[in-house]
């Protein structure tokens, strides 16, 4: 009996002990976890910090920059620097997400559309390009002496009200549907090629233009030899294009297959369905058109791109992919010939 009441007595001690060891454990690991709360909140503080000094610093020498170009004789080349230095101001902005709440992001994302929109503007001031135009074979319709007359005033009208940028672009060659458009070196060397509203067509370009623009294409395909600096796409979809450049910007464009080879990172912007490989277009004499255009074959960065509406840093954006192996053209010959024949493309000599 004696032993039963000794025994139990042990079990009592025993549960109260078990008791009071698992409360000072449950304290340690409560108390431990309060302590890496508050250095993980040091850490966030100080990482913003960090971040706020770097970013206003950075954003100040490209200001400095900008605000001296006009004085440098090596205009084209400093704004080439500013632009590579903006894409890492959005590179660093985009790594530093996970510690910035959605009204810092908003603030940075702003003040970078800001450098980006001074920088185009003072290129366009200090660096000013002729743009080379083509005459079109095209029927068009006579107009009489009154159509004249009303067109000029109400061409007079729109500048003062301030009519669309479109309206007031030289378009190299636009409202074009089933054409193949073949443009040679002699006419596109260092030139600035603009090309709108094409439905169903094939654009060939030869040579290394200075910079190309493309807006509102449909179901095109566009095969280019190297650009010396920028190419510009707005509002493209289901198209197909090969060039190599220096910087490439694409916005609000759709289901587009790019063969890139670019220095700095393209970026895109309300795009989806985005499509990527490397640039494997080839053409008699191409090598040299690459010296001449100053592009560095060493570096090309057609595998990363830079997304303006996908900022997180731990998940891809989808909005753009790699092409598989089997997706990606590597005979252009025959597929362009394919494309001409499916569509019936007439030939257009410019």
């Amino acid at each position: 009996m004696e032993e039963l009441i000794d025994g139990g007595a042990l079990n009592g001690k025993e549960k109260i002990t078990e008791l009071l060891n698992r409360r000072h454990k449950e304290r340690e690991l409560h108390i431990q976890a309060a302590k890496l709360e508050r250095q993980k909140d040091a850490e966030g503080t100080e990482a913003l910090q960090y971040f706020e000094l770097s970013f206003e610093e950075k954003v100040k020498q490209i200001r400095n920059t900008l605000d001296g170009v006009a004085a440098s004789d090596q205009k084209a080349q400093v704004f080439a620097d500013c632009q590579n230095e903006i894409y890492d101001l959005q590179r660093y902005l985009s790594s530093s997400t996970f510690f910035l709440n959605e009204y810092r992001i908003k603030v940075c994302q702003n003040t970078i559309n800001e450098l980006g929109k001074l920088l185009d503007t003072l290129r366009n001031e200090l660096l000013p390009k002729k743009k080379f135009g083509f005459k079109s074979k095209k029927i068009v319709k006579m107009i009489s002496d009154k159509d004249a007359k009303d067109r000029e005033d109400g061409g007079q009208t729109a500048e003062k009200t301030g009519a669309s940028a479109e309206n007031h672009i030289k378009w190299t060659f636009s409202e074009r549907a089933g054409e193949l458009i073949e443009l040679r070196p002699a006419a596109v060397n260092d030139q600035t090629i603009t090309a709108s509203k094409l439905k169903n067509c094939l654009v060939r370009i030869e040579g290394h233009p200075g910079s190309l623009q493309f807006a509102q294409l449909d179901n095109c395909v566009v095969v280019c030899g190297p650009t010396a600096r920028s190419i510009f796409l707005d509002d493209c979809t289901g198209c197909k294009f090969v060039v190599a450049c220096q910087q490439l910007r694409c916005h609000r464009s759709r289901d587009c297959d790019m063969y890139l080879n670019v220095t700095s990172r393209a970026i895109i912007e309300d795009c989806s369905g985005i499509r990527v490989a490397a640039y494997n277009y080839r053409y008699e004499n191409i090598e040299e058109d690459f010296r001449q255009s100053g592009l560095d074959l060493s570096c090309n960065n057609w595998h990363t791109l830079d997304d303006f509406n996908w900022l997180s840093t731990d998940k891809p954006s989808p909005n753009w992919s790699l092409l598989e192996g089997e997706q990606t053209i590597t005979d252009w010959d025959s597929y362009l010939q394919r494309f001409q024949q499916q569509h019936s493309l007439a030939s257009v000599n410019h």
